[in-house]
């Protein structure tokens, strides 16, 4: 079961130190620690990777510094069951605690703070969300971990979002979606083309292995249920190669049509088994199958029999990328890419549903190198509306201001200031209309005729008035 959820310091007492949420079992013996995720950030996703039973989830801070998670040191606890009548499809979201009631376990306990000069944390995403492509978790040999020891994969990789740089909201994001014994490395040329001042490149970086039902859940759970990322109206781009695309249009028969749900504009899929592989259908028949993701991928099995008893949202475009280049000198059976036959690919239901079709003369693999897949794909991505309009965001991209001798403690505060300082001045200053009601208080706050309040109004009113030069700065 894969459970996720937030840690909420509303108080803010637990802001600056080491946290940790842990989940303690007894079923094999007493108190033993099943999963642990590190963090530091308030407010951040956490996700935990646990069989079926009954676990008690802590979270610990580390109060006395001390470089370890003691026993006096728990800030907020919650019980759960997990068994497949509570949690179907085995996913369970916003299982969120709250921080602030210090407590102790009844038991010695003493768990190492990692080194957190390693790597930054984020100050929106989850704890080691942010890497390089050429980091080992994107390994081949790592990918075969996730196909055949998802849990061991998920100890490693707990979250499956990744991300390249620190979230800035005005960028449309495009999320890649890797097939089977795949990773979010094989996408590096596209990232390449990516125009990253429109655009932020994001990975659902899975174990391969896994039930794909599960993995269809999660996938819309973290990116489209707006439970998680909130979108706030910005759209959402997916590129999925191979076994992702299943995964991803599974996602989208989960919309259930709610306000809150982020909306998929454009579900790019390349070389996508839509009917499925006739050889899992042989393993299965033969007794072959050990990975859950295989045995879906059989035509006959109620995974792909069953994908397409929804129709797309009409806000959801698809557009079905296929690739007819088999290597082989003597090529027996149909058509294919030397992995997947066109026939899987071009498959009728996902043709009906799609808005278009395009082929690649490339293998299946190598479609994921070839620029000019992108550059389609990327002329497809100029339909897709940015949530800013052109004015706004030509403003924007003159970035913010210098913080760094400011007084501003809020480190969310700071960075928002640093890079979207002269847009706020420009929506004080009465040069663009508000785009929301959050856009309007503020306005209002900067004008003087309301009270700041959050602590970024706070920190934008005092770095005014100790800045009062920012206000001819163009």
């Amino acid at each position: 079961y894969f459970v996720h959820g937030q840690a909420n310091d509303a108080s803010g007492r637990y802001a600056d130190l080491p946290k940790a949420v842990v989940a303690f079992s007894d079923r094999y013996q007493r108190h033993e620690r099943v999963d642990t995720m590190h963090f530091a950030v308030n407010g951040s996703h956490y996700g935990l990777n646990l069989p079926d039973g009954a676990f008690d989830i802590l979270v610990f801070a580390d109060t006395d510094r001390d470089g370890t998670f003691g026993q006096n040191e728990v800030v907020a606890k919650r019980s759960i069951e997990l068994n497949d009548r509570l949690v179907p499809n085995r996913v369970i979201g916003q299982v969120d605690l709250d921080l602030g009631n210090p407590a102790a376990v009844g038991w010695n306990l003493s768990i190492t703070v990692p080194d957190s000069s390693v790597r930054s944390e984020s100050l929106f995403y989850p704890a080691g969300t942010i890497r390089d492509l050429d980091e080992p978790i994107f390994d081949t040999s790592f990918s075969t971990l996730g196909m055949y020891d998802p849990a061991s994969f998920l100890e490693q990789a707990p979250t499956m979002f990744y991300a390249l740089d620190e979230d800035l909201s005005y960028k449309i994001p495009v999320v890649f979606v890797h097939g089977i014994g795949g990773s979010a490395r094989e996408f590096e040329t596209f990232v390449k083309e990516l125009d990253q001042t429109r655009y932020k490149p994001w990975f659902f970086h899975y174990p391969s292995g896994g039930d794909l039902d599960q993995l269809a859940e999660l996938f819309y759970q973290i990116f489209l249920s707006g439970k998680v990322y909130q979108s706030n109206g910005m759209p959402i781009i997916v590129i999925a190669h191979s076994m992702g695309g299943l995964i991803v249009r599974e996602a989208i028969n989960r919309y259930e049509g709610k306000s809150q749900e982020n909306q998929l504009r454009l579900f790019a899929s390349l070389a996508t088994p839509f009917g499925g592989h006739a050889a899992a259908e042989a393993g299965e028949k033969h007794g072959l199958i050990v990975l859950p993701s295989w045995r879906d991928l059989n035509p006959d099995n109620a995974f792909i029999r069953e994908l397409y008893r929804k129709p797309l949202p009409e806000f959801v475009e698809h557009q079905l990328i296929y690739a007819f280049q088999n290597p082989g000198t003597i090529k027996l059976g149909e058509n294919s890419d030397g992995v997947v036959a066109l026939s899987s690919q071009l498959h009728a239901p996902a043709q009906s549903q799609s808005s278009g079709q395009f082929g690649f003369d490339n293998t299946h693999t190598d479609i994921l190198k070839n620029p000019s897949v992108f550059r389609h794909i990327d002329g497809l991505m100029e339909s897709v509306q940015n949530f800013f309009p052109p004015s706004h965001l030509e403003v924007i991209l003159r970035g913010g201001y210098d913080v760094h001798d400011a007084a501003i403690v809020d480190p969310l505060a700071a960075y928002t200031i640093a890079n979207y300082g002269k847009y706020m001045m420009a929506l004080a200053a009465g040069e663009l209309t508000a785009l929301d009601r959050e856009q309007e208080r503020f306005i209002s706050v900067a004008r003087g005729e309301k009270a700041p309040r959050s602590e970024l109004e706070k920190s934008w009113m005092m770095f005014v008035e100790s800045h009062p030069d920012i206000r001819n700065t163009p």
